[in-house]
């Protein structure tokens, strides 16, 4: 049987399914697992074989997948789509009280027009190119012209605590801005430079802005979040409770902490507290089912270690450097934070809600400067950063339009004719006449001259060159220059080997002093694709095409994140579960199907059997019937086992760990989900 990964909700599943998943999620959180470790997880509560069952489900139904390593280890995970869903859970099952904030004092403002940057970014690369030594680094002057573009600052991402190589040389804030670049697959690292990739950069730049946010987003919570479950459980519980608290409140860090403390988000190791029994508070996990939340606990016994803080805190400027959100410290110096996106929607896999470009207009200044809102189009930005240079970046970017910037468009390839024609398409408040007077002027003065690339025939002799000339088959097919020079068309070039050849004069195949071939600006040579309006009938068609395109899992950019998934095979195939239960024909059926009182050494047998399969055993002790979890048995007269209550002996349920002997029950059944 396959996978069919499904999308049905978390209370859709069973009970041994539900248990499972919440404690593997609330010890590991996204990350990978291997897979005898959901048994240890659950020991007590429910037996392997049910553990290893309802990890099949799981499977199954999408809330889990695996991956298998090349010796055959199999690893498991939850997958990133399906988190939101359990942080949805644990707020459903224990609710918050609140998580508002006292206004900061100290506010840092998040930066503002991250997509326009990098797009700003994007159109340098193109033209000044980011050439590699043989060493394989960033040439200097290149670094230095890419330190000048990034619109990061050093302070708000230094607390990520990235890694990458040449950290001596590479300043974190370029690191960041190429990274993100490499992982949302619009560049690409070859041998002797970097490269545009014009297929991704096209559907891009035909995104909406939000829709590009959405993608950044993505790969700021996976890649640049580091890797351990606490912070990732920080990270998607920050954006769980903005739903609490709006676009506009503020949520208070502190009581965030405290909340996933309680039920267990947090390990104990992040609290300088080394307590016994909190540390036995989160080995269990627990379900907290006071349904008024935690309104009474002040959190002041628990005091978070200055390494964990620090991280929290690195990754609260960095949101606001990535233009998510704003953080603060009150007047007590608590941190709060305040998001200004939809956040939860940003998360949503298949939420694509705002599907199309925006198709506003710019306003065209006398004094040649061009004002662009934040609804104008990304792939008519993309055409003015062509033509001309930029200003001011902000919400509102400035741009200028001068002779140099129109020279420079029309060299890099865009078409003369379509400078003026952008202008007029798109000017909010049309095109001061004097301004499109120079600009046609300009444009019209590119291009009186030009050098034109042709083939050269270059023949050693002046009598070799008077056969050339002279012979009936070429006639026509070349210019004579000199003596023993000839221009010939491209068109023809292979016709005229094939008879200089047969004459005895055959070429040398590559031809002498090759020029590296015309730079060109990306995506502006066809004219009636600016602006579409939406996004491409592909992506309309099929909206989570463009999460695959840029999702930055597998990609290698230049930050090392310690995430090797995507370097193991996919595994769809579900196990058998039948293989849990080896030898089963040889069993006898009295002994899952009927409760029965047994001899000592057929009771032992049977407790046996359960080891070997992993099974819990239904006892009768003192009219009750439990769920007994066997681990080992202890020789002896009488003999013993070791072992689990799991359910039935006590009113609250919770597994219980003793050691009983034959004589303690009467019945017993061998429980299995065959019977």
């Amino acid at each position: 049987m396959g996978v069919m990964n499904t999308q049905d909700s978390w209370n859709e599943l069973s009970s041994d399914e539900l248990l499972v998943l919440r404690r593997c999620f609330i010890r590991y959180a996204g990350q990978p697992m291997k897979e005898e470790e959901p048994i240890q997880l659950t020991r007590g509560a429910l037996s392997g074989v049910e553990t290893k069952l309802a990890l099949r489900g799981l499977r199954a139904r999408g809330w889990l997948e695996a991956v298998t390593k090349s010796w055959g280890e199999r690893i498991i995970y939850i997958p990133v789509h399906r988190l939101p869903d359990l942080y949805d859970m644990l707020l459903e099952q224990n609710p918050m009280n609140t998580m508002h904030s006292d206004h900061p004092i100290t506010v840092h403002e998040s930066m503002t027009g991250l997509e326009s940057e990098l797009l700003h970014a994007l159109s340098r690369i193109a033209v000044q190119g980011v050439p590699l030594t043989a060493k394989g680094t960033i040439h200097k002057r290149s670094l230095q012209k890419l330190n000048e573009l990034t619109p990061f600052r050093p302070d708000d991402l230094m607390g990520l605590g990235l890694h990458y190589a040449h950290a001596e040389l590479y300043p974190v804030q370029t690191v960041v801005m190429m990274d993100l670049l490499l992982s949302l697959g619009l560049l690409v690292k070859e041998t002797v430079s970097f490269r545009i990739q014009e297929t991704e950069l096209a559907t891009w730049i035909r995104l909406s802005a939000w829709q590009m946010r959405k993608h950044i987003f993505a790969t700021l919570m996976e890649r640049y979040g580091k890797a351990e479950a606490s912070m990732q459980h920080f990270r998607y519980m920050l954006c769980a409770v903005s739903q609490y608290v709006g676009t506009e409140g503020w949520i208070s860090i502190k009581c965030l902490l405290q909340w996933m403390l309680q039920v267990g988000l947090i390990q104990h190791e992040s609290t300088s507290r080394s307590d016994s029994k909190i540390g036995a508070l989160l080995d269990l996990v627990p379900t907290i089912s006071n349904p008024e939340g935690f309104a009474g606990e002040t959190g002041s016994n628990f005091n978070f270690n200055e390494p964990f803080m620090e991280g929290l805190k690195g990754w609260l400027k960095a949101l606001t450097a990535f233009g998510m959100g704003d953080w603060g410290q009150t007047v007590s110096g608590e941190l709060c934070f305040r998001w200004n996106v939809s956040v939860i929607d940003m998360l949503r896999p298949n939420n694509y809600e705002d599907t199309h470009q925006e198709q506003g207009t710019f306003y065209v200044q006398p004094d040649f400067e061009i004002l662009v809102p934040p609804d104008v189009a990304y792939d008519v930005r993309w055409r003015l950063e062509c033509c001309c240079e930029r200003v001011t970046g902000d919400r509102m970017v400035i741009y200028r339009i001068t002779r140099e910037s129109v020279t420079e468009a029309i060299e890099l390839g865009m078409e003369a004719k379509a400078i003026p024609a952008l202008l007029d398409k798109f000017s909010r408040t049309g095109v001061p006449d004097h301004v499109r007077m120079a600009v046609e002027q300009w444009a019209g003065d590119v291009g009186r001259t030009a050098f034109a690339t042709v083939t050269l025939l270059r023949c050693g002799t002046q009598e070799d060159a008077d056969m050339v000339a002279r012979h009936p088959a070429l006639e026509g097919l070349l210019e004579r220059l000199g003596a023993k020079d000839f221009i010939i068309p491209a068109s023809s070039a292979v016709k005229i080997r094939k008879t200089l050849a047969a004459i005895g004069l055959g070429p040398r195949r590559e031809p002498e002093g090759v020029d590296e071939p015309t730079h060109h600006y990306p995506l502006i040579s066809e004219t009636e694709n600016i602006s579409s309006g939406s996004l491409n009938s592909e992506m309309e068609s099929e909206p989570t095409q463009a999460s695959s395109i840029f999702s930055q899992e597998g990609r290698a950019g230049l930050v090392y994140t310690g995430r090797t998934l995507h370097f193991y095979e996919q595994e769809h195939t579900l196990p058998d579960p039948s293989d849990y239960f080896p030898e089963r024909s040889t069993v006898p059926s009295s002994w899952t199907k009927e409760w029965r009182s047994y001899h000592t050494s057929t009771a032992r047998q049977l407790i046996e059997q359960a080891i070997r399969w992993q099974a819990a055993v239904g006892l009768r002790i003192g009219g009750k019937e439990v769920k007994w979890i066997p681990e080992s048995v202890v020789p002896g007269a009488p003999w013993s086992v070791t072992g689990w209550y799991a359910s039935g002996m006590y009113d609250d349920e919770t597994p219980s760990q003793a050691t009983l002997q034959p004589s303690e029950w009467s019945d017993m059944r061998l429980l299995v989900p065959f019977t």
